[in-house]
């Protein structure tokens, strides 16, 4: 008996010193930790502050910094193609940026033509859905707007829309429309230079000249298929002192390749 205790003995003082050691072990790996998280990061790369959408904001218009789910339930509207566009066959009709979201995204009321699917601007040509989800992605090195939309039958659809194309887009938010005729309509405005010399629309296009000493009285919003615009777009229609009768266009140049602007006027 007496030379089995000191073995326990030694026994018992290795378990005490392997306890010991992975205590302090234990105590190491916590004040590493506790060290890591009193790092601080800061990331240098500016964000913009999120404002809500308004509808004075036209869907060509949208910007990186507008809340993303401030758009949700909005309605938007697919414009008329212009009857007198310069290019008129099925294939610039063809869309392959509007599919319906499902597990295996097919394009909505899809047509085959040389070998790939695609969706008819037919079929979405002036008919209203609702936007249900928006978003921004980097897709293959462009910026690009993801819509979900809802038709009427209530099926979902993705619109994906290119930053970059947003100028040329034939869509036309609903809200921004009914701004529009309550910003504009009954309201006189006053061209901002002394003339200028521009087409007037609702007349062939003919050349007008427009100066500041008139009054241009706004009577109603329209869309008008302008020259050989693939799409119809939307106009102010005002009168002149002579009850004259013109359009002006609500967008920016590179929007509006005929008419006057709406940035020439001022109230």
């Amino acid at each position: 008996m007496s030379g089995a205790a000191p073995k326990q003995y030694i026994f018992a003082n290795i378990l005490v010193y392997m306890k010991l050691k992975h205590l302090a072990l234990c105590l190491g790996m916590a004040a590493s930790l506790s060290a890591t998280a009193q790092i601080k990061y800061r990331d240098t790369e500016k964000k913009p502050t999120l404002v809500p959408y308004d509808s004075s904001i036209a869907f060509q218009h949208l910007t990186p910094d507008i809340a993303q789910l401030t758009l949700v339930g909005q309605e938007i509207t697919f414009l008329k193609l212009n009857p007198r566009r310069s290019v008129r066959n099925k294939e610039d009709t063809l869309l392959d940026n509007l599919k319906m979201k499902a597990v295996v995204e097919v394009p909505y009321k899809s047509v085959l033509k040389g070998g790939h699917f695609y969706t008819p601007y037919k079929a979405i040509e002036n008919k209203t859905f609702m936007i249900v989800d928006y978003d921004r992605r980097n897709l293959e090195g462009t910026s690009t707007l993801i819509f979900t939309l809802r038709d009427e039958d209530r099926k979902l659809l993705l619109y994906q829309v290119p930053e970059d194309n947003l100028s040329n887009t034939p869509v036309i938010i609903n809200g921004n429309y009914e701004w529009l005729k309550r910003q504009y309509v009954g309201r006189k405005l006053h061209l901002r230079k002394e003339n200028k010399k521009t087409e007037n629309v609702l007349d062939n296009n003919k050349e007008i000249t427009l100066t500041n000493e008139d009054v241009y009285s706004c009577t109603d919003i329209a869309v008008i298929f302008a020259g050989k615009q693939k799409y119809g777009q939307p106009f102010l229609i005002v009168k002149n002192s002579g009850n004259q009768e013109l359009a002006i266009g609500v967008g920016k140049k590179n929007e509006y390749t005929t008419g006057p602007l709406i940035e020439e006027f001022e109230f």
